[in-house]
């Protein structure tokens, strides 16, 4: 928590507690960002309080309360910040992401259902973007720019933060539902949403500066028509790499540790614009 203070909120201003209204932004891929990490810091921290010795129970509800305190540490973090807020939203993704690994260990002791994630580098145009307010100003941008200084740039930003390039999977053992014995047990099928375009909350506008009030903000806007926000869905496979015997103990937990990760294969899109694509390979 310190560190992720240092990282995310230390150069932004504080304020007093108080809540935000976040649910109609980022086509709420960072609400299916919430419930994905709920999901699986639950599924850790439970697989983890299991070796331990705790009972099966025990450790499925210290995994749901392992997981809804890490978020809620940040949703606390949220509400300290002046650029963002407490956001029920966030909560409510948080509970159904945690509630997800509880049900299954409490109803079936298997997680037959799993949150996954993936994401791949998205190159944007460098054409420039001048702005449409204040008139005659010639302080461009391009959309690679406004990305880089909106998500950040690296591989941990390329998975948390950057909305263009997530995408998250729930991903579905059919052999755990009594699917026949010829489909190996560790190969699932998977469901993905992703979104692109998105370079603000809502909406094609954005600020060269945060929290610039008057006529002299500089101001940009994305040509809607050229650059629509869409929303994606996958239909794809997937290997549960915890179904994978193996017989060495470091082996299986790392494997079950990164089992966030969605293994690349044959994907079918389709998204908001009635575009539909196949993937030979999609990561």
């Amino acid at each position: 928590m310190v560190g992720l203070n240092q990282a995310w909120y230390a150069d932004y201003p504080r304020s007093s507690f108080h809540t935000f209204n976040d649910m109609r932004e980022w086509m709420q891929m960072d609400k299916m960002g919430h419930g994905l990490m709920a999901y699986n810091e639950s599924r850790w921290i439970g697989d983890g309080a299991r070796w331990t010795g705790l009972s099966h129970r025990q450790s499925a509800w210290a995994g749901f309360a392992g997981g809804q305190l890490i978020q809620t540490s940040l949703e606390v973090l949220d509400a300290y910040s002046d650029e963002w807020g407490f956001s029920w939203g966030d909560i409510a993704s948080n509970l159904l992401g945690s509630g997800l690994y509880l049900g299954q260990e409490l109803g079936w002791r298997d997680q037959r259902i799993v949150m996954k994630m993936s994401a791949w580098p998205v190159s944007y145009p460098h054409t420039r973007i001048y702005p449409y307010t204040p008139a005659g100003s010639d302080q461009w941008t391009t959309q690679q720019q406004r990305a880089d200084d909106l998500y950040g740039t690296g591989p941990v930003n390329l998975f948390l933060k950057n909305y263009n390039t997530l995408v998250v999977w729930a991903s579905v053992n059919p052999r755990s539902f009594g699917a026949p014995e010829w489909i190996p047990p560790w190969l699932n099928v998977a469901a993905g949403m992703g979104a692109d375009n998105l370079f603000s909350g809502s909406g094609y506008e954005w600020d060269a500066e945060k929290n610039c009030e008057g006529p002299d903000c500089v101001r940009y806007r994305l040509d809607s028509a050229l650059y629509p926000r869409t929303r994606q869905f996958y239909l794809s496979l997937d290997v549960d790499l915890r179904r994978l015997r193996v017989r060495n103990r470091v082996l299986r937990a790392l494997l079950g540790v990164v089992n966030i990760i969605k293994v690349p294969s044959p994907t079918l899109m389709i998204n908001t614009q009635g575009k539909v694509r196949f993937y030979p390979m999609f990561f």
